[in-house]
């Protein structure tokens, strides 16, 4: 946990409504430490420490936990008031319910909607002024703060189906896996997280005087993973990521390693939202986007090694990840 870092992309993005307000943004680095020229590196990573001093002077300086990316402040205070509220609701749904209209109080800019016309859940954030956050930042944070606070709430990881971006893929897209572990889609209609109905009939397990504590120390434990995650589809992907035979085991082999049949593993995988076939593309995916910008390996070796049969089709799963091919994502990361 301590070795964690965080991409100079986000550091960036979460600096610009600083900037816009004429604040003097050298001396904020100065303060949390952070040299302004790793921040201008692509490519340069930022210390957790460190990362966690920014978010908290940004939030103080601008008395704003919108961080100036909307046109009216969210005074530092809301998301406490927020979950006080929430976290005596019976159950998710309510949570989530109560959760919106708060936000619907606080702000004109960022909508939030719960839509339960289909067998998924979609949690959705729209920026009604997407101008003041050219990066996109605010909506991937507050969907990823959504999806951790809830599942904090209830004791449990929420798993994702799957997400949708309204913006087209962005550069910064290797850090997905660990903000939104699932398979994503970009140039969308709307920014949206996607889980099981199961998850909304479960009861909050966390106490005020827990969540007094959690506010204390955010962002941190929203930013990183501090309960363990007993989910199933957590410890099926353990399971492919040490399995060393080549290639990747099928379900059966999967299924008597839990000591469990292959149907009801999948049974159980399905209740989660997800499927084993969901949790190999993504591992798949993920691997894939690490060979391609930090390996010196032609496309041809990197289908090979995620055992692909052929390159062609490879490349056509990739597009199907991340709605690019991979020699146009190698450049875009070049």
């Amino acid at each position: 946990m301590n070795n964690l870092t965080f991409s100079s992309h986000y550091a960036r993005a979460m600096l610009q409504g600083y900037r816009t307000q004429g604040r003097n943004v050298d001396a904020l680095l100065a303060a949390c430490e952070i040299d302004p020229d790793v921040i201008r590196q692509p490519k340069a990573r930022i210390g957790t420490g460190e990362f966690i001093r920014l978010f908290r002077l940004i939030w103080r300086e601008l008395d704003d936990e919108f961080m100036g990316l909307t046109s009216t402040p969210c005074k530092v205070g809301h998301f406490h008031l927020m979950g006080s509220l929430a976290v005596h609701s019976s159950n998710l749904q309510e949570v989530i319910e109560q959760s919106i209209r708060c936000y619907r109080l606080f702000s004109d800019d960022i909508e939030i909607r719960l839509d339960l016309s289909s067998e998924e859940v979609e949690l959705s954030m729209t920026h009604h002024r997407p101008d003041l956050d050219p990066d996109n930042f605010l909506v991937e944070w507050l969907l990823m703060v959504w999806h951790r606070l809830i599942g904090w709430l209830i004791g449990r990881k929420i798993v994702l189906s799957h997400a949708t971006f309204s913006h087209s893929l962005p550069a910064h897209f290797d850090e997905y896996r660990f903000i939104y572990p699932c398979e994503c889609h970009f140039e969308q209609p709307r920014s949206s997280i996607f889980f099981s109905r199961n998850y909304l009939s479960m009861p909050v397990t966390r106490s005020p005087r827990e969540l007094d504590e959690f506010i204390i120390s955010s962002p941190r434990d929203l930013l990183i993973w501090t309960d363990e995650d007993h989910s199933l589809s957590t410890q099926v992907r353990g399971l492919l990521e040490s399995f060393d035979q080549g290639g990747l085991p099928n379900l059966d082999w999967v299924s008597e390693q839990l000591h469990t049949t292959s149907y009801t593993l999948s049974r159980k995988l399905k209740a989660e939202g997800t499927s084993y076939q969901k949790i190999k593309d993504n591992l798949r995916r993920d691997q894939a986007i690490m060979m391609l910008t930090r390996q010196n390996l032609s496309i041809s070796d990197i289908s090979s090694q995620l055992g692909f049969a052929e390159p062609g089709a490879f490349s056509r799963a990739f597009k199907h990840w991340t709605g690019v091919s991979p020699l146009a994502y190698r450049k875009q990361e070049a």
